[in-house]
């Protein structure tokens, strides 16, 4: 069964824009990184209709001879994500109509969530993902990578790389990949919150990290406790981490097990929820400033290479 595909990729509220311009459309090798993820995308085999939703007019003008559905940008994240996978559904699409009976109708559908800025993902890679995501059992599921995948592209003496934080539990550390298997009818009254904690996702901001706290506690009661715990934990480690002092980061991040992370998400999306690992890279290698994207620009073609060999 094909699946449908819904590239976010707005300049809203919580995107982050690189030297000025939508950063999904800045140019890697002569092209817009958007493209490289439609093409993997189409070049997958296992995806069906691909809806785009980001700044109309700049999209048309850059994607116009793809088939893809373009979607104009809402206000934020959330509503960028909600109206492009309300575009996969047909009608709807004509109609620009919800209504209970279509809700029904597609009550179980699922569909693939990305983001814009990640062009060194490959087809490998989304069926991989894809895979590996047992719909039948979860309602939602979050690719992650490891940070041992990850090192291949970081810093090495004489060639420039890309360090991409991580998240830390017991079982190691790994880092959101950007790729999402969701059903959002499932979980459509609790959208609101994941997609907000996503917004906040760069917790190296000390902004951001009160923004989570205060989503956190907005929870309520029987909510806030095992989720301040987790994500105090985490927040300890990374800290310790940072600052070389491995062992003591470890102490932190034992209670810490990616079951436990998915039963708490599960919990509070109540949702069946769950985290799937790929092995490859490139999907965690999103472009979140003009450095990042400059060293990309650079070790693109060599990276490329480096990932057909994994």
């Amino acid at each position: 069964m094909d699946i449908d595909a819904v590239i976010t990729a707005g300049d809203g509220r919580a995107a982050r824009k690189i030297f000025m311009k939508n950063k999904s459309l800045l140019e890697i090798g002569g092209k817009p990184m958007l493209r490289y993820i439609i093409e993997a995308l189409q070049a997958s085999g296992r995806i069906g209709q691909i809806v785009v939703v980001g700044p109309e007019d700049a999209f048309k003008e850059a994607l116009g001879d793809l088939d893809v559905i373009i979607v104009p940008q809402k206000r934020s994240l959330t509503e960028n994500g909600w109206e492009g996978f309300l575009h996969t559904l047909p009608e709807y699409h004509v109609s620009k109509r919800l209504t209970p009976d279509l809700m029904d109708k597609y009550r179980d559908k699922y569909v693939l969530g990305l983001s814009g800025d990640i062009p060194l993902l490959g087809p490998g890679e989304i069926n991989e993902f894809i895979s590996r995501c047992d719909m039948a059992k979860y309602d939602y599921i979050a690719g992650i990578t490891s940070e041992a995948i990850l090192d291949h592209f970081g810093p090495r003496k004489g060639r420039p790389g890309i360090k991409m934080a991580t998240f830390h539990t017991r079982d190691g550390n790994f880092r959101q990949n950007n790729l999402h298997m969701g059903r959002p009818f499932a979980f459509m009254q609790e959208l609101d919150l994941m997609l907000n904690v996503y917004e906040y996702r760069y917790q190296k901001e000390p902004l951001n990290i009160i923004r989570t706290l205060i989503e956190i506690l907005r929870l309520g009661p029987g909510r806030i406790g095992h989720t301040l715990s987790l994500y105090m934990l985490m927040q300890i480690s990374s800290g310790f981490y940072a600052l070389g002092m491995e062992k003591i980061a470890r102490v932190f991040c034992y209670p810490v097990t990616r079951q436990r992370l998915e039963r708490q998400v599960s919990a509070l999306m109540k949702a069946r929820c769950r985290t799937v690992e790929t092995t490859i890279g490139g999907a965690a290698l999103d472009v979140d400033n003009e450095k990042d994207f400059l060293t990309l620009s650079v070790m693109f073609r060599d990276w490329v290479q480096q990932i057909e060999t994994m």
